[in-house]
């Protein structure tokens, strides 16, 4: 509205020089300011009264709207879900603020349906909301069905504190009872950080936590090879926590074996190092009933109430020998020289594992190494005399020596056994001992050497 001030001016001071003889124009100046303040209240209240709906939801009034084209899309939008009729009353009125969204909003909230349903509480915590009562609790008993069966006679309980809350709330809050179980059965996927030990593989921790390999990838992939993992590095685990537990105690009887023990009698009519069973062993059996408690299925307490000896273990007795004998012999007369041909390898079978010259703490190793099992048998790798047959304390172990003529000496190291004695003549191929780890050894295996005039040389010339 464009007010002229200009005529309500001149209007106002003929009124008042008709009415008044007024000497003090200053006090007709104040009535005309006043005057004027009144007017343009009156034109601001006619501008402010527009054309404007009050809107009903199924009769009851809920406010007033200036743009009903809105609360027309609010409609729309809710389609098949609209229950209720609205209507719209047009007004001319005078309003400060319009309702469209409180409007809105009880449009919207009365397509909801509402109903009366009980939510599962766990520990304080509302974690689902379900149909019924009798809904939660099948819920519970089919939880406690996948770790218990009837015949265990288990004392069945709930680690957390679960409750049944009823409320009035929307009936679309209601969890399908499968999606409903497979959430308080298995919970949600909770991410955690785990430190790789000395040995541990990658299916070893994947195993030990109840995961997959390729969840185990999945959960670290900022980790380029997860194959190449080593001790002390964290890596990421994604493991599922069960949202309610399952605790059942039972008394369970069981029998487990008592271990004997060993005692050891020294005897001289065996050798040192020989050991002879005197008395077989025997376990004995105890019977227990023992209280076990377990959680979702795994054990987490043992206690026992009982104990019942069923049978004493047996004590073990072995002869342990004392007599000493001459642990090598020596022979420096004439030797038979070395015969034509070829030399023989010195072992019916086995591999070589260490070749001559490696490296071993620094020193290079100056024989060859033949892996194989205890007793396997050696042969002489040509004709001579034995030397040296037995233990002289020096890391051979049992060892023979055998001179070939010429200066050259064969050496078979780490004996189990020794099948020659000192001063007698072999021929090549002859058997002279069985493989074996006595002396500074590892594993059973011959030790084969070869010196010409007191210095080793290859031994892979003479075999």
């Amino acid at each position: 509205m464009n007010i002229n001030w200009r005529q309500i001016k001149e209007y106002w001071v003929a009124e008042l020089k008709g009415t008044f003889r007024l000497r003090n124009s200053a006090a007709a100046m104040a009535v005309l300011v006043l005057t004027s303040v009144g007017v343009y209240t009156f034109a601001e209240k006619v501008t402010a009264t527009n054309h404007v709906y009050r809107v009903y939801i199924d009769g009851d009034y809920q406010g007033v709207v200036a743009d009903k084209a809105s609360i027309d899309e609010t409609i729309k939008s809710l389609g098949s879900e609209m229950k209720v009729e609205v209507t719209f009353q047009p007004v001319h009125q005078h309003v400060r603020a319009t309702n469209e969204i409180v409007v809105a909003n009880a449009i919207v909230e009365s397509t909801k349906e509402y109903a009366e349903l009980v939510v599962i509480r766990v520990d304080g915590r509302d974690l689902v909301t379900v149909q019924d009562e009798e809904t939660a609790q099948m819920l519970i008993d089919k939880l406690k069905a996948q770790y218990v069966k009837p015949e265990d006679h288990a004392q069945v309980s709930l680690a957390e504190q679960v409750d049944f809350i009823k409320v009035k709330d929307e009936v679309q809050k209601v969890a399908p009872f499968e999606a409903a179980f497979k959430l308080i059965a298995e919970g949600v996927n909770e991410q955690r950080a785990y430190v790789v030990s000395r040995g541990d593989s990658m299916w070893d921790i994947a195993t030990k936590h109840a995961m997959t390999v390729e969840q185990l990838q999945e959960a670290n992939p900022n980790i380029a090879n997860i194959d190449a993992i080593g001790e002390g590095q964290q890596i990421n685990l994604v493991a599922k926590e069960p949202l309610i537990s399952v605790q059942a105690v039972t008394e369970e009887t069981r029998e487990i074996i008592k271990n004997y023990e060993i005692e050891y009698k020294e005897s001289d009519s065996l050798y040192v190092g020989e050991e002879e069973v005197v008395q077989e062993g025997e376990t004995g059996k105890v019977k227990q009933v023992v209280k076990v408690t377990r959680k979702n299925g795994l054990i987490s307490k043992e206690e026992v109430l009982s104990e019942e000896e069923l049978s004493q273990p047996v004590k073990e007795i072995i002869a342990k020998g004392t007599k000493k004998r001459q642990t090598y012999g020596s022979y420096n007369g004439a030797v038979k020289t070395v015969g034509g041909g070829s030399w023989a390898y010195p072992i019916g079978g086995g591999y070589i594992s260490s070749y001559y010259g490696e490296n071993r703490g620094g020193r290079p190793h100056l024989a060859i190494d033949i892996a194989a099992a205890t007793g396997t048998a050696v042969y002489s790798s040509n004709s001579g005399t034995v030397i040296f047959a037995g233990n002289a304390n020096d890391g051979y172990g049992n060892c023979i020596r055998i001179s070939h003529g010429n200066g050259i000496v064969s050496l078979y190291g780490h004996l189990s056994s020794v099948g020659v004695s000192p001063g007698q003549s072999v021929s090549k191929g002859q058997y002279i001992g069985g493989v074996g780890s006595t002396g500074w050894s590892t594993g059973s295996h011959l030790h084969y050497e070869v010196r010409i005039n007191g210095m080793p040389v290859n031994p892979s010339s003479y075999m």
